[in-house]
C-alpha cells in the first residue's frame, strides 16, 4: 500500500528518511524514475543511504506502476519517489490511482523559474503539475511532515495570477 506519493528531485535525503519514513512508519521505498533505474551508480548511492531493514525497490516508471498495480506491494507500507511532475503524470495515466501528491521540492537550475523556495518548474513541470490537478489529484507542497501543507492549487492562483490553476 502506498501511504505518500512525493515529488521530489533529490529522491532519497535525510528529509525523506529521517522525516516521512519514520513519521509514517514506512517499511519500503519505491523510487520510480528512468534516468536512476538505468544508472548502476546512482542506484547504488541511492541503496545504501536508507537504514538497514527499509526496503528500496528502483525502476522505471512503467516497471515501478506495474509493481503497484499487482499485489507484490501488498503488505509494504510504502513511500512513492518521483523525481518531477512529468513522471507522476505519466504513471497516472499507466493506471495507477493517487488522490494526492506530496510535492518536497524542485529545486532552482538555469532553465527553471522559481514560484516560491522549495518549487521551482520549467514549462513541462508546470504543464504536469496542472494536467495531475485536473485529473482530481490534490498535490500539497510540505517538505517535512511537521510543516503546514499548502495547497499547490491556491500557491497557483496567488503566485501565477492564475484564477484558474486548470
Amino acid at each position: 500500500m502506498v501511504i505518500l506519493t512525493r515529488i521530489d528531485d533529490r529522491l532519497i535525503h535525510g528529509q525523506v528518511v529521517e522525516g516521512w519514513v519514520n513519521f509514517l512508519k514506512a517499511t519500503c521505498i519505491l523510487v520510480a524514475d528512468d534516468t536512476v533505474a538505468a544508472n548502476p551508480l546512482q542506484r547504488a548511492i541511492i541503496e545504501i543511504s536508507v537504514p538497514e531493514g527499509l526496503k528500496v525497490i528502483i525502476g522505471k516508471v512503467e516497471e515501478i506502476c506495474g509493481k503497484l498495480l499487482s499485489s507484490s506491494l501488498d503488505g509494504e507500507r510504502a513511500i512513492l519517489l518521483f523525481s518531477n511532475p512529468v513522471d507522476v503524470l505519466r504513471s497516472l495515466q499507466a493506471g495507477l490511482l493517487c488522490s494526492s501528491v506530496n510535492l518536497g521540492g524542485l529545486h532552482f537550475v538555469p532553465g527553471k523559474r522559481k514560484i516560491m523556495d522549495v518549487c521551482a518548474v520549467n514549462d513541462a513541470d508546470l504543464e504536469a503539475l496542472k494536467a495531475i490537478l485536473r485529473q482530481g489529484v490534490k498535490i500539497d507542497i510540505q517538505t517535512v511532515p511537521t510543516e503546514k501543507p499548502q495547497s499547490l492549487e491556491k500557491m497557483f492562483k496567488t503566485c501565477l495570477g492564475e484564477g484558474n490553476a486548470k
